[in-house]
C-alpha cells in the first residue's frame, strides 16, 4: 500500500467568501475518484480525515460535508462520529426505504445535521426524498442540471433549508443564484477541488480483525489493550480520532488503556468498523507502510531506554515513556506545534516536560532517540551517561 493518502477537498462559502465549511471527496492512492464501493469511500473518507489528517488541520472550525451511503446509516458507526462538525450529503441515488428514512430521522433526532446532494424539482426526486425534508439542514443544487425558472415559477419544497449552489462557474450565475435566494456556492468561480496529501498510519489488517474478534467475545480490556501494545499505528489513529472527535476521553489521560476504557467497547468496536470498511489496513508486516514502521521503532527506542536506565521501571513508568513515543509524533501527523496538542491532551507533567523541554528522565531518553535515529551514538550516551548507560549498549 502507497506511504501517502489523498484526499481532495474544495471550499462553500458565501458570495463575500466567507467559508461554511468544505466538502470531502474520496481519492484512491493515484488520486483518481475510482471507486466500487460507495461505503468503502465514505468511510475511506471519515479515517482519512478523522484518524490520520484529523479534524483541526483538514477543516479547522468550518463544516466537513461528506458523501454519504444508505448503508452506512443502518450502522451505528455514525453515533461515534462528531454531529457538530459533519454534514452527512445523500445522493439523489441514495437508495429509498423505511430503515433508512427512519435511520434519518433517529440520527437527526440525535442531533446530527444532513444535506440533500444534487436535488432537484423532479417529480420522482420529490416524492422519494419528501418524507425526508423535515430532517434535511442544506440542499444541494447543481446548476448545470437546474433549470432557473423553477424557482421563479414552482412552490418550493426546500424553504427551510439553506441552498447551496455548486459548479458556480462564472459570476453570472453567482448573481442569478443569488437573486434566487441562495447563501452558499461551491465552484470554480471560487476554487477548485485541491488534493491533499498526507502520511499514511495504517495498522496491520489481521491485527484489525484480531481486535474485532477480541471485541465480538467480550474480553478483558488487559487484552484489548495487550494488542494495542504491539500495534502502535492502531494507537496513533486512536489517538487522532479521539482528538478529532472526543477531546474529553484524552484529556488527562495516563495510557492509552485509559482512554480505552473512557471510550468503551460499543464505540471502540464502531470505530474499528469504520477503519475496516475503509480497507487501510496493510496485509503483511512487510507491506506496512515507513511512517507506521517509525511509529513502532520509537515506541521500541524509549522502552528499550527506559529499561537501560531503570532495570525495573513502575507500570506509570513505562505507560508514560510509551505516550511519548506518540505524542511526539503528533506534530508531524497533526501539522501544529507539539505545545498546541499538549494543551489538548494535558497528560502529566512528566510527560509534558519531557516532550517540551527533553527534562527528566523521560525527557533525557526522548533526547537520546531522537540522537540515535540519525545514528548519534556518542551524544546519545552522553544524555545517558549519568544513568549508567555506555555506548556500546546502544550500538
Amino acid at each position: 500500500m502507497p506511504h501517502r493518502l489523498n484526499l481532495a477537498r474544495q471550499p462553500i462559502m458565501s458570495r463575500q467568501e466567507n467559508i461554511l465549511g468544505y466538502e470531502f471527496f474520496y481519492r484512491d492512492h493515484e488520486g483518481k475518484c475510482s471507486f466500487d464501493d460507495p461505503r468503502h469511500a465514505t468511510s475511506s473518507v471519515l479515517v482519512n480525515l478523522l484518524n490520520q489528517i484529523g479534524t483541526a488541520s483538514s477543516f479547522g472550525d468550518t463544516l466537513a460535508f461528506v458523501n454519504t451511503d444508505g448503508p452506512l446509516l443502518l450502522t451505528d458507526i455514525i453515533r461515534t462520529l462528531p454531529k457538530e462538525k459533519i454534514i452527512f450529503e445523500l445522493s439523489s441515488s441514495i437508495r429509498h426505504t423505511a430503515q433508512i428514512h427512519e435511520a434519518i430521522r433517529y440520527y437527526h433526532s440525535l442531533g446530527y445535521r444532513f444535506a440533500l446532494d444534487n436535488a432537484s424539482f423532479h417529480p420522482q426526486y420529490l416524492q422519494d426524498f419528501g418524507p425526508i425534508f423535515p430532517y434535511m439542514e442544506f440542499a444541494k443544487f447543481d446548476v448545470t442540471q437546474t433549470d432557473n425558472e423553477e424557482f421563479l415559477y414552482l412552490p418550493n419544497p426546500y424553504g427551510k433549508m439553506t441552498l447551496i449552489a455548486y459548479k458556480i462557474e462564472f459570476l453570472e450565475m453567482l448573481e442569478a443564484y443569488t437573486q434566487f435566494g441562495f447563501h452558499y456556492f461551491q465552484g470554480f468561480y471560487f476554487a477548485k477541488s485541491h488534493l491533499i496529501t498526507h502520511n499514511r498510519i495504517d495498522p496491520k489488517y489481521m491485527d484489525l480483525l484480531s481486535l474485532f474478534s477480541l471485541l465480538q467475545s467480550d474480553a478483558s480490556i488487559d487484552d484489548i489493550y495487550d494488542l494495542f501494545q504491539r500495534e502502535s499505528a492502531l494507537s496513533l489513529q486512536l489517538i487522532q480520532f479521539l482528538t478529532s472527535t472526543h477531546p474529553k476521553y484524552l484529556y488527562a489521560a495516563s495510557s492509552i488503556k485509559e482512554m480505552i476504557e473512557r471510550m468503551g467497547k460499543s464505540a471502540l468496536t464502531q470505530w474499528l468498523l469504520l477503519i475496516i470498511y475503509s480497507k487501510s489496513g496493510t496485509m503483511s508486516k512487510n507491506a506496512a507502510n515507513t511512517y507506521s514502521v517509525y511509529a513502532q521503532e520509537r515506541v521500541a527506542s524509549m522502552l528499550k531506554l527506559l529499561y537501560l536506565t531503570t532495570p525495573s521501571p513502575t507500570t506509570k513508568l513505562i505507560e508514560e515513556a510509551r505516550l511519548v513515543a506518540l505524542f511526539s509524533l503528533l506534530e508531524k501527523l497533526m501539522k501544529i506545534p507539539l505545545e498546541n496538542a499538549m494543551q489538548g491532551l494535558n497528560p502529566s507533567n512528566d510527560v509534558k516536560d519531557a516532550l517540551i523541554s527533553n527534562s527528566g528522565l523521560l525527557g533525557r531518553i526522548y533526547a537520546a532517540v531522537l540522537k540515535l535515529e540519525v545514528g548519534d551514538t556518542i551524544t546519545a550516551a552522553l544524555l545517558l551517561k549519568q544513568y549508567g548507560v555506555s555506548q556500546n549498549q546502544l550500538v
